[in-house]
């Protein structure tokens, strides 16, 4: 077996992580919906955690809050990559388009992580308290 490199292990034990997501488009802010993640109906995905009913990843209202739980460790770059939450909620999201909106005359997809440019979209490994803005413009 192949032993994982440590710079992949993020957390040993678990986190519990509240990273911030905003989504505009056309200069429309998107309300991003409660309890996402949440109930019966997400047990077929990878991250769902038997025990609390919910995705690792989940929302609880529509404040744009992401909370991140993993229980036990070790949790890894993979885990918690910006494109698993859209994966729970069934939206699309990489580097070309947000939900339908896509690149072309109409505009670009762009993500600012605190504040800042980021070209990493999809595979942005989230940090805590990350205020993660992702604009159609």
């Amino acid at each position: 077996a192949t032993s994982q490199s440590t710079d992949e292990i993020i957390s040993k034990t678990g986190i519990h992580w509240h990273p911030e997501l905003k989504i505009i488009i056309k200069g429309e802010e998107i309300a991003i919906p409660a309890n996402i993640g949440i109930g019966m109906q997400y047990a077929g995905y990878p991250q769902y955690d038997s025990m609390m009913m919910m995705t690792d990843m989940h929302t609880h209202d529509d404040s744009g809050t992401l909370h991140w739980e993993v229980m036990q460790g070790p949790v890894k770059k993979e885990d918690v990559r910006l494109v698993n939450f859209f994966a729970i909620w069934g939206k699309k999201f990489d580097k070309n388009c947000i939900f339908e909106f896509c690149n072309g005359p109409e505009g670009r997809v762009v993500i600012f992580v605190n504040g800042e440019e980021n070209t990493e979209f999809q595979n942005y490994v989230v940090n805590d308290k990350d205020k993660i803005e992702i604009r159609y413009e």
